[in-house]
């Protein structure tokens, strides 16, 4: 609503402004219809803002087309469990649940999204075609070949390659017998380390997005199935419509954990990274 409120603020303003330059231009017309033009300017402007805002309310962000193709699915289907519900109170409430519940997942798939753009950026930068057909190899191995996308090919190649070059340097460790090389290996194997464990940092971050968009989704497709199953049992049989939401006002606050849980920054322990000795 305050969207709403402020598009039609924006549009009652900029109506103003078209009145007065319509005034101003139209001269040979008499006081009541110039009045007339003004409000009715006025008031389609404040329309067109109130209209725009509920637009920009209910727009979903940014998000990746699988992303977005199943949030508009789970915004079918709340629309069907209000009507269920709705027949099933006979009354016409808000359930401004269902409405916070989609909110929570258009943040998660948008969250997502940004996620796998920016891991997917870090792994293309330095792939060779070397990187590729290693990647293809490894994925013809395991028969996963035509089961991935774009971005999970490239994110493959790049993990690969971090844990060849980590490995090469633990090799060099292993095998050097120059003591003024020692500490250069050293610090290249820590390196290598902590970018290899930011790496998969990042994934750890976007699986568990992914399983929270999971949870949701799953969360909203029990109530349809539940509502869908009421709305047949007589209306005093029936339980009250905020008992049958429960379930999802207990989803919202464990996105709100989930999501703390997500940005609180750990700091890397210097000890937790493993360095290879002689």
């Amino acid at each position: 609503m305050l969207r709403v409120g402020l598009g039609a603020l924006i549009g009652a303003g900029l109506g103003v402004i078209a009145s007065f330059a319509w005034l101003l231009t139209s001269g040979g017309a008499g006081f009541g219809a110039s009045v007339l033009g003004a409000l009715a300017i006025t008031g389609a402007a404040t329309l067109s803002g109130a209209v725009g805002g509920y637009w920009w309310a209910r727009r979903a962000p940014k998000m990746l087309p699988h992303y977005r193709e199943e949030h508009l699915r789970l915004r079918q289907m709340t629309q069907q469990i209000r009507a269920n519900l709705q027949r099933m109170t006979g009354v016409k409430g808000a359930y401004p649940e269902l409405d916070e519940i989609l909110a929570k997942d258009a943040d998660l798939r948008h969250k997502a999204t940004q996620l796998r753009l920016q891991i997917e950026q870090q792994a293309k930068h330095g792939l060779s075609w070397v990187d590729h057909l290693s990647a293809a190899m490894d994925a013809l191995r395991e028969g996963a070949l035509g089961n991935l996308r774009r971005s999970e090919w490239i994110w493959r190649a790049y993990h690969a390659k971090l844990q060849r070059e980590l490995n090469a340097l633990g090799r060099r460790i292993d095998h050097n017998r120059d003591a003024h090389l020692e500490n250069t290996l050293q610090r290249a194997y820590r390196q290598k380390a902590r970018e290899l464990a930011s790496f998969r940092n990042l994934e750890r971050t976007l699986q568990t997005l992914e399983n929270e968009s999971a949870t949701i989704a799953a969360s909203i497709e029990n109530l349809l199935m539940e509502t869908v199953r009421l709305s047949a049992a007589p209306r005093n049989a029936t339980p009250r419509a905020d008992q049958l939401l429960e379930p999802l006002r207990q989803q919202i606050r464990a996105y709100e954990q989930a999501i703390d849980e997500i940005y609180r920054a750990p700091s890397e322990p210097e000890e937790n990274i493993h360095l290879r000795q002689i």
